[in-house]
């Protein structure tokens, strides 16, 4: 690997977590604006889709921010980046902790929904569970 190859991975990496949390923001607050309250089943449908997206991308965060610390470890022992290089692993990843601080305010909007009925309640409930405790989805 060259230094080239190797700046474009501390940056790339992270630019994928940022594109993607972008996407599953806008994904979870579209849920949000059209099911303010969860009705019907169909509701409990989407949500369970929704919240999926989210378990599933948080797993993929921990590779795309993970990684760039490794490459910069394998530079650095290899000789290739100097210390002062470690700004291309600090300054992406500080962007990308900024900016899911914000997603999580919407995080937490939909971990409490309300529901409609107490079966609903019931299964919302499980799903916040789930989503706030486990690392993949059981449903």
């Amino acid at each position: 690997m060259d230094y080239s190859l190797i700046i474009a991975l501390l940056i790339g990496f992270p630019m994928v977590s940022l594109i993607s949390g972008i996407v599953l923001l806008l994904n979870l607050k579209n849920f949000l604006a059209d099911t303010p309250r969860i009705e019907t089943e169909m509701d409990l449908e989407q949500f369970k889709k929704v919240v999926t997206y989210q378990m599933y991308a948080a797993l993929a965060q921990i590779l795309l921010l993970g990684t760039p610390i490794l490459i910069f470890a394998y530079g650095s022992f290899r000789g290739i980046l100097s210390f002062s290089d470690v700004l291309y692993v600090v300054v992406p990843n500080t962007i990308i902790i900024i900016f899911s601080k914000f997603l999580r305010k919407y995080e937490k909007t939909g971990q409490s929904i309300p529901a409609s009925t107490p079966k609903l309640k019931s299964e919302v409930s499980s799903v916040i569970h789930t989503w706030k405790k486990k690392a993949l989805p059981n449903w």
